[in-house]
């Protein structure tokens, strides 16, 4: 069964679930790219916490997801920049398939009508915050790297690969309309070509070996450093010290 077939199947059953205020499309199929292999990614919104809960099955042969949240969960895509990161995308172009009382069509229009503005100061605290935090794991790549312990550097790939991201996206009001670009679209937020090729580095999007891949971790963790807008406050001083220390490590 292809996706308009499996799609009147399931929205009748959606909407008669109890608590269903409006469904809508999201994902791949919302947005016109999806292929043979995307899921149908469809979002419900309900009236209170008991109904949220999530699906994943197989409807007709079509990979069918459903999320339920409730409308509060969903503003805050409009007060908290990671939520608005992740989630505005998916706000401004879902399609409507069942909002009786115009719910889905109200956080819609607000979607469209939010502006990076709204919440960037808090999103540069935030970026700030993330690469401080990620001073830990800097260390254990060094330390994997001097003992040639490969698993350690890449667990701690890991950990940097998602906060150095998040913060070159938070810096630049870079949102993700999906996640299969988010590692892309993490590269190239900052316009700085020695962020983009050791973060390209560091998460695989080249063909590197773990300690290549380390070593561009430690370069790539200096450059999020230069480039995040740092508050006052201990943070900085503590990301400085270990974008230092990084530099110290490397050979030349």
């Amino acid at each position: 069964m292809h996706y308009p077939g499996v799609l009147e199947e399931v929205l009748p059953d959606l909407k008669a679930e109890a608590g269903v205020l409006a469904v809508f499309l999201t994902g791949s199929h919302a947005r016109g790219e999806a292929d043979e292999y995307s899921d149908l990614d469809l979002s419900v919104l309900v009236a209170s916490d008991e109904f949220v809960r999530n699906d994943v099955t197989y409807r007709g042969g079509v990979l069918v997801s459903v999320e339920r949240s409730t409308v509060p969960h969903r503003e805050r895509a409009f007060t908290e920049p990671e939520t608005t990161l992740w989630n505005l995308t998916s706000l401004r172009s879902g399609v409507p398939l069942h909002d009786p009382e115009g719910v889905f069509a109200d956080l819609q229009r607000r979607a469209r009508a939010f502006t990076w503005a709204e919440v960037e100061e808090q999103a540069h605290a935030r970026a700030a915050g993330l690469v401080a935090d990620v001073a830990e794991e800097l260390h254990k790549v060094m330390g994997g790297l001097q003992t040639g312990e490969s698993g350690k550097v890449a667990y701690a790939i890991l950990g940097l690969t998602f906060a150095l991201g998040n913060a070159a996206l938070l810096s630049t009001g870079t949102l993700i309309p999906t996640e299969n670009r988010y590692l892309t679209l993490a590269r190239d937020a900052w316009d700085d070509p020695v962020w983009r090729t050791t973060y390209g580095g560091m998460v695989g999007l080249t063909a590197e070996d773990v300690p290549t891949r380390g070593r561009a971790a430690l370069t790539a963790y200096e450059r999020a450093v230069a480039l995040t807008r740092w508050p006052d406050g201990p943070d900085g001083a503590l990301a400085h010290e270990a974008a230092r220390r990084a530099r110290a490590f490397l050979p030349g």
